[in-house]
């Protein structure tokens, strides 16, 4: 449930907030798409230790495929863009961590900066084709 007795739950506020330090007005993203984030999270046991942390840097990706490379370098650096760059990259190699079902989720959502959206999206629909041939 994302709304409770007494507003939002305090895990959303996380994602808005590392949303907004990367860049990204949380109100560009749908509240189904944060909950999905945390739940993504949840559902890993990633939030055990520092949830606050985990959700501000999973927000961060989200921005990042949000925004694209050079939107996000704009507001957030060389460094922090080549870091996200390198994790959007692996998404490749290693296609059931939890970076990898943000890039889906951003696509499913209509969120995708357009570089992400051109590298994945093809991919994703060859992937299904493939499928429905075998």
């Amino acid at each position: 449930m994302i709304f409770g007795f007494f507003g939002r739950k305090k895990e959303i506020h996380m994602i808005d907030d590392g949303l907004k330090r990367a860049g990204t007005f949380s109100a560009v993203v749908p509240d189904a798409v944060k909950l999905t984030l945390w739940r993504l999270a949840k559902d890993r046991d990633l939030l055990k230790d520092n949830p606050e942390a985990t959700l501000h840097d999973l927000a961060g990706f989200l921005s990042y495929c949000i925004l694209g490379q050079e939107d996000f370098e704009d507001f957030n650096g060389p460094e922090d863009s080549k870091e996200m760059l390198r994790r959007l990259e692996m998404v490749k190699i290693f296609e059931d961590g939890i970076d990898a079902e943000i890039v889906m989720l951003t696509l499913h959502a209509g969120l995708a900066d357009e570089t992400t959206a051109g590298q994945y999206s093809i991919e994703a629909e060859a992937d299904s084709t493939n499928g429905a041939e075998n």
